[in-house]
C-alpha cells in the first residue's frame, strides 16, 4: 500500500472518531437574574464581614453585573458589593452579613454570573460569629462554588 493511501485512510479514522465523540447531553440550567434582599435587617443587630473572591476558573467570565449573597438556613442574609483595584486586577465582594442574637447558623454563598446566566453555591459553609471577619481585601477567601 503506498504513502497516500495509508495517509487517507488514517485520516479517514481520525475523521470519523473525531465525528463519532459524544457531546454533552446535559446542557447547564440557565437561571434568570436572583433578586435577592434581606428581609428586616433591623431585626438583625448582629453583623459579620465577608470578604471573598471568586475562583479564576469562574472569573474569567466575570462582570460587573454579577450577583453574591450570603444565606443561612436559605434566608438571604446579606448581598456582596463589588471592590475593585485601580488597575482592575483585583475583584472582591464585601457582604455584611446579619443575625439575630439567638442565632448561630452556618453561612453559604451563592454567586450568579450574569454572562453565563448560571448559579452557584460554595462548597463550604462558615460559622456566624457576631462582629467576625471571614477573609481580609489583601487575602480574600476564594470560594469553592459548585453548579446549581
Amino acid at each position: 500500500m503506498n504513502k497516500s493511501k495509508k495517509l487517507i485512510i488514517a485520516l479517514s479514522i481520525c475523521i470519523v472518531m473525531f465525528c463519532s465523540c459524544d457531546k454533552d447531553t446535559e446542557p447547564y440550567t440557565e437561571y434568570p437574574v436572583p433578586e435577592w434582599t434581606v428581609e428586616s435587617p433591623w431585626l438583625m443587630p448582629n453583623s459579620f464581614t465577608a470578604i471573598v473572591a471568586i475562583p479564576d476558573n469562574i472569573s474569567i467570565y466575570a462582570r460587573d453585573d454579577d450577583k453574591i449573597a450570603a444565606f443561612i438556613n436559605d434566608e438571604c442574609r446579606g448581598i456582596g458589593t463589588l471592590v475593585k483595584s485601580e488597575d482592575g486586577t483585583k475583584q472582591v465582594y464585601y457582604i455584611t452579613i446579619r443575625a439575630s442574637d439567638a442565632e448561630s447558623g452556618e453561612i453559604i454563598f451563592k454567586y450568579y454570573n450574569a454572562r453565563l446566566a448560571y448559579l452557584y453555591q460554595s462548597k463550604q459553609t462558615v460559622a456566624f460569629e457576631t462582629d467576625g471577619t471571614y477573609g481580609t481585601y489583601d487575602s480574600p477567601v476564594i470560594l469553592d462554588l459548585e453548579y446549581l
